[in-house]
């Protein structure tokens, strides 16, 4: 990518309660950062207008993290993380993803992103968006083990269905649901997400 900022927002949700980690999976170290450093750090290769992280169970420790994952902020080219609380958090990832995309009121495309999604790369993103520029129309999604999933870009019109999202029911079942408007971008690595601290040791053991 070059170094001029695109028309793009890209949203990480980090505002769930991470009951089956146990803590603050988002801040949980994975290679000497918090793990929500690991998306922040794909989607900013991107060069993107706005990176709003949602928060919720566990606002107060974002917040207090936010200085140390903006530290690789030294110029006008790589863009800031702001972020969102959404008190209402216990009411489900839908409805945090509706909150969010309300924040971001303008004509820019959003990139859907979650918190515990380490191994998705800048490569990853930057072939995501670049299919989604050859139809910008359509919304560009991972494909990973049969089936379609975030990380996915959503064209502006598409917002007012993300306003509707409630509940548990998240991104996915749009693209479900809008399934031949969706151009799938095959992204193994969007398979491994963390649930439990087994899950992150599990890996980080296998990769020494």
């Amino acid at each position: 990518m070059n170094n001029k900022t695109i028309n793009l927002d890209c949203l990480i949700l980090a505002a769930g309660s991470a009951s089956r980690f146990g803590s603050c999976k988002q801040l949980a170290d994975w290679h000497g950062q918090p793990l929500l450093a690991a998306s922040i750090a794909a989607a900013r290769q991107l060069k993107p207008a706005r990176i709003v992280v949602v928060g919720g169970a566990f606002y107060p420790q974002l917040l207090q993290a936010l200085p140390a994952l903006n530290a690789q902020v030294k110029n006008k080219t790589e863009t800031p993380v702001e972020l969102l609380e959404f008190p209402a958090w216990n009411l489900g990832l839908g409805h945090s993803l509706a909150h969010a995309v309300k924040y971001l009121q303008n004509s820019n495309p959003v990139l859907v992103l979650l918190a515990d999604q380490p191994l998705i790369s800048a490569q990853d993103l930057q072939n995501l968006y670049h299919h989604w520029c050859q139809n910008p129309e359509k919304i560009a999604s991972a494909s990973f083990a049969n089936t379609l999933g975030v990380p996915a870009l959503f064209p502006a019109q598409f917002k007012a269905r993300l306003y509707e999202c409630r509940g548990d029911r998240g991104a996915k079942s749009l693209l479900l649901r809008y399934s031949n408007h969706v151009i799938p971008v095959a992204m193994p690595s969007a398979e491994f997400d963390v649930d439990t601290p087994a899950d992150l040791s599990n890996y980080l053991r296998k990769a020494i």
